[in-house]
């Protein structure tokens, strides 16, 4: 399914222009359910990072409930458990995210 207008502003306002058309590509990789509110939760949960994005849609998986109470985490008036929920599946994200050769710097020499 195409994204929506609405998700497609949101992309606008939280990448870097550079980034929008990547992160509409990672989003019309979503096929399942409810496709729309899923968008718009990963790009919330995602907060401007295409891995963070990619990792959020590639975790997606029914029942969407869970999913859409870690978005909850992000929005005003968030339970301190949602918010410490999200925060710490993006950390989990962000420590185990892929990197390229040249981002990780020089490789150690085999003993």
């Amino acid at each position: 399914m195409a994204v929506s207008d609405e998700v497609r502003a949101m992309c606008d306002t939280s990448f870097a222009a550079e980034e929008v058309s990547l992160a509409l590509r990672v989003l019309n990789t979503y096929e399942g359910e409810d496709t729309d509110r899923v968008h718009r939760a990963a790009v919330a949960l995602s907060q401007g990072s295409l891995h963070q994005l990619a990792s959020w849609i590639c975790g997606v998986t029914p029942p969407l409930d869970n999913f859409f109470w870690l978005a909850g985490g992000v929005e005003p008036g968030a339970t301190d458990r949602q918010a410490f929920a999200a925060k710490w599946l993006s950390g989990f994200y962000d420590k185990n995210r892929l990197v390229r050769q040249d981002e990780a710097g020089p490789s150690r020499p085999e003993p």
